[in-house]
């Protein structure tokens, strides 16, 4: 495969993951409302995952695609997750801040930042001795149940948890009526159905796309997926995170992004190495996923000491993703192990 076409395949990937995953949540939404779930659930679940599915098709292709030829293939999705994190971190909630400081409710203070750093650390353990091994895939995706499960249950106790809301607070009631017209759930359905199948084909895209590319530019794997595909699969949190902004829906943003990072360490990270373990190097152990845990613990700092994350700190957040980015790039350029 040439460069020139590589790029476009790369160019056209990304777009049928980001309308996928739109159609998706979208509609997932709209199908689970129609059915009574309550809307903070579904707005955890099916939002948060919705967003985060860009990062699980990616890295399912890419573990799909690894051979005993090529065995590092799936090296990929680590870095798209620890990308897309550190990216969800700095870029998503940056950019939000800089448009409108983001207030922070006691709950997520309290509980969702930090049970959002407890499972990135967990998803940085495994990472600890060279490979992320079937069984701990398999622990990482019962988390995912755990996690919903829990979800589930505060709302069901009527806690105030700074959620997603499922539908937007601008949609009339002529349009919730038009939603569920006779046949409204085959609709939806269809629709979750088409979200599928074009995150499954950009998936697929985006993996072959980022190889050839990588392979082309002589940097490893790990190296697109910390960069390209890690910026490629975060634009869905990144779109939501802009329109949030500018309603000042600031906690949509923010509650998207923690449901985002706990889905990709969880569900990402446990699917793919469930499929085949990965391969892990040492410097994404010792730099990368260190560089994930400690610009998450200074977005908590933020938001512990002053309640809200600023548009200064939100330039902070944006210069350190972007330092990081820079750094990754000029690392792999001369020569270093990234």
């Amino acid at each position: 495969m040439s460069t020139g076409l590589a790029i476009v395949l790369f160019v056209v990937g990304v777009v049928l993951l980001v309308k996928g995953a739109d159609w998706l949540v979208e509609h997932a939404a709209l199908l689970a409302e129609g059915l009574g779930v309550p809307h903070m659930v579904v707005g955890l679940t099916v939002v948060a995952f919705g967003t985060s599915a860009p990062e699980l098709a990616a890295g399912l292709g890419s573990s799909l695609r690894t051979t005993a030829q090529d065995p590092l293939v799936n090296q990929l999705a680590l870095g798209a997750v620890v990308g897309s994190n550190i990216a969800n971190i700095g870029l998503i909630l940056g950019v939000g801040a800089l448009l409108f400081p983001i207030v922070t409710p006691p709950a997520v203070r309290q509980r969702e930042v930090p049970l959002m750093l407890l499972v990135m650390a967990i998803g940085w353990a495994t990472m600890l001795f060279g490979a992320i091994e079937r069984w701990e895939g398999a622990a990482l995706l019962a988390g995912v149940f755990l996690y919903s499960w829990n979800a589930y249950a505060v709302s069901r106790r009527g806690k105030k948890i700074a959620m997603i809301e499922t539908l937007d607070e601008e949609k009339t009631k002529e349009e919730l009526a038009k939603a569920h017209t006779p046949g409204w759930w085959v609709r939806h359905a269809l629709m979750v159905i088409v979200g599928i199948v074009g995150l499954t084909g950009g998936a697929e895209l985006l993996v072959r796309s980022s190889v050839s590319i990588a392979k082309a530019l002589g940097v490893s794997e790990v190296v697109i997926g910390l960069t390209m595909v890690a910026l490629g699969t975060s634009l869905p949190e990144l779109a939501t995170a802009i329109s949030a902004a500018r309603k000042k829906h600031t906690e949509l943003l923010l509650g998207n992004v923690i449901g985002s990072n706990v889905f990709n360490t969880l569900c990402v990270l446990g699917a793919t190495s469930l499929v085949m373990p990965i391969t892990v190097p040492a410097s994404t152990v010792r730099i990368d996923a260190a560089i994930m845990m400690a610009v998450s613990g200074l977005a908590w700092v933020m938001v512990l000491t002053r309640k809200r994350i600023s548009r200064v700190e939100g330039a902070v957040l944006l210069m350190a993703y972007v330092g990081y980015v820079s750094y990754v790039v000029l690392s792999s350029r001369s020569g270093a192990a990234v």
